[in-house]
């Protein structure tokens, strides 16, 4: 497993590996660089053998290979890390496990799943109930039950979607409640619909990939395509609370700058933001796997100290 993996091992075990650069040395010579990755953690890689290099040089999406190698010091670091420098790739085959790639969490789904069939039962608004129970069906339903909520940031593990999902609504509810006077039926459908777009635009294949849906449309557009699509054969759930919800759906990132199409203009599509937001932030800390120690973290572009 990588988390095990010590200064002089050597290693060869199947791995994610994710293309950095291919590119020439200054003595001439081709290499190529990335991050290998198991269901443990990630390492980077260097390597300078013309076969797997060759092998790589056109790889545009995550994929699996046999690795072997050895670890090393990456001199370059100023942090003294450590890296694999690659001597062979090979490709799998379907008698390999490659089981130990897809990442997993220690959160208990079960539990998640429960939690999200209360707050369904929680809404008494027989328009919204329909929609939520006519999307979460069938297919749909299987893939918010595996798919991450993100392909690397944050989430990005089997039944990440769940978790994330449920989370975002717990903090919503708790948030509405403490402020009040807010539409607790239509909190809840934005909270467990906010990403449900997400399912179409991050496959749930080795390495969480966009898909080519995803990287044309985007999960806020996609989502509020599906619900709006949904809701138009539901008589029940009436125009300004179809309305409310998709602005729930298209404000939830809060701003323009961030993707938003538009920005928050009600207590509940402020809610939903602001939990997505701090769930998204609280999942950094729950994914460290050190305590008492700093870490630096891609997403938030900052060093996190996790108690």
């Amino acid at each position: 497993m990588i988390k095990d993996l010590q200064l002089g091992n050597s290693m060869e075990q199947p791995c994610l590996v994710r293309l950095q650069k291919v590119g020439t040395s200054s003595n001439g010579k081709p290499y190529a660089k990335g991050l290998l990755e198991d269901n443990s953690g990630s390492i980077p890689f260097i390597c300078f053998e013309k076969g797997p290099i060759g092998r790589l040089r056109n790889l545009e999406q995550p994929a699996p290979y046999l690795i072997g190698g050895k670890v090393e010091l990456n001199k370059y670091s100023t942090t003294m890390a450590y890296q694999v420098v690659v001597q062979k790739l090979t490709g799998v085959g379907p008698e390999d496990d490659l089981s130990i790639l897809l990442p997993s969490s220690s959160v208990d789904l079960g539990a998640c799943e429960e939690l999200f069939h209360t707050f369904v039962g929680r809404v008494q608004d027989e328009g919204l109930r329909k929609l939520l129970q006519a999307i979460f069906s069938g297919r749909t339903y299987q893939l918010f039950l595996r798919n991450p909520a993100g392909m690397r940031l944050h989430h990005a593990y089997v039944g990440g979607m769940l978790h994330h999902t449920v989370s975002v609504t717990k903090l919503a509810v708790a948030m509405g409640s403490a402020v009040g006077g807010v539409d607790q039926d239509l909190l809840i459908a934005g909270a467990l619909l906010h990403d449900i777009g997400k399912l179409w635009e991050i496959s749930g294949d080795l390495g969480f990939p966009y898909t080519t849906e995803g990287r044309f449309l985007g999960h806020i557009a996609i989502g509020a395509m599906l619900v709006d699509r949904t809701s138009r054969h539901i008589p029940e759930l009436t125009i300004p609370k179809r309305q409310q919800l998709l602005h729930i759906l298209l404000s939830h990132h809060g701003e323009h700058e961030k993707g938003s199409p538009v920005v928050c203009t009600t207590k509940e599509a402020f809610l939903v933001h602001y939990a997505d937001e701090v769930d998204s932030i609280m999942n950094q800390f729950q994914e460290k796997q050190t305590k008492n120690h700093w870490e630096y973290d891609k997403m938030l572009q900052r060093f996190l100290y996790n108690a």
